[in-house]
């Protein structure tokens, strides 16, 4: 491998899919895989070359400074950020992440899990998703500089269509795996692909992993809500090039989310 590799991606943006997979590859090549967030107040001890570290919120605060090195090269992940909301929301209401199951100290609230189950409706649910956790992960995707040139963006949607690996082969190549590494991380991504092997096995952390799920799940008054919250994310990230998406939104996607969350 000629460059160490940095995996940044934001949170149900393909995270514990990428984790998997190059945890995979580095376990076959006998590479060093380094978790950003478990490893941060001693990351200059344990990153020893090569190695592959995986930030899966792309914030790196002190260690930024790893992004600029030469010897690294960057695969940067991102998501259509209105289904990065409706996996989102789903997945908080039944995950065990600790966070979600504790009051934040001096608070009087209920923590995060507990007060979006006790909201009756989706819509309810969604207003709340998206003006708490799913808020940061938006802006994270927005605040995220992406003209680095050793940066390699991909979109989640892209990665999900990539059913030849032909994506993911420019990606590995990109990344300085060399030959024979190409091949063993081709294997370990169809292995741990949502639609390759992985497909056929019970993933606790995925409900579908398919892309534009919005088109079913938002309604206009939903539409509206995240475009008040955030008017130009979508274009700013590429995803569309003007609001007219809403008049595709049909009756039908009205219905279910009015619709009682719990039934």
């Amino acid at each position: 491998m000629k460059q160490n590799i940095v995996v940044a991606t934001h949170h149900k943006t393909g995270t514990v899919w990428m984790s998997t997979v190059f945890r995979a590859i580095a376990r076959r090549l006998d590479l060093n895989y380094v978790d950003f967030w478990s490893h941060y107040g001693r990351l200059d001890r344990v990153l020893k070359t090569p190695f592959i570290l995986l930030n899966h919120n792309s914030i790196f605060s002190q260690h930024a400074s790893e992004l600029r090195r030469e010897d690294v090269r960057i695969l940067h992940l991102i998501r259509d950020p209105r289904d990065v909301l409706i996996s989102a929301m789903h997945y908080h209401k039944k995950a065990d992440e600790p966070w979600l199951l504790e009051k934040v100290s001096g608070s009087r609230e209920a923590p995060y899990q507990q007060r979006l189950n006790s909201l009756t409706t989706l819509h309810e649910q969604y207003l709340f998703e998206l003006e708490n956790a799913t808020s940061s992960t938006i802006e994270g995707m927005l605040d995220w500089n992406y003209d680095r040139p050793n940066c390699l963006e991909v979109r989640y949607e892209d990665l999900w269509a990539d059913r030849s690996l032909s994506l993911w082969s420019d990606i590995a190549s990109f990344l300085g795996f060399e030959g024979a590494e190409q091949e063993v991380c081709r294997q370990c991504f169809w292995e741990h692909s949502l639609f390759g092997k992985a497909a056929r096995v019970n993933r606790r952390h995925a409900r579908s992993g398919e892309v534009a799920q919005w088109k079913r799940e938002f309604t206009p008054e939903l539409a509206r809500a995240f475009l008040y919250r955030f008017p130009d994310a979508l274009q700013t990230l590429g995803y569309e090039n003007g609001d007219h998406w809403i008049e595709s939104l049909t009756t039908s996607s009205r219905s279910q989310a009015q619709a009682c969350a719990t039934t």
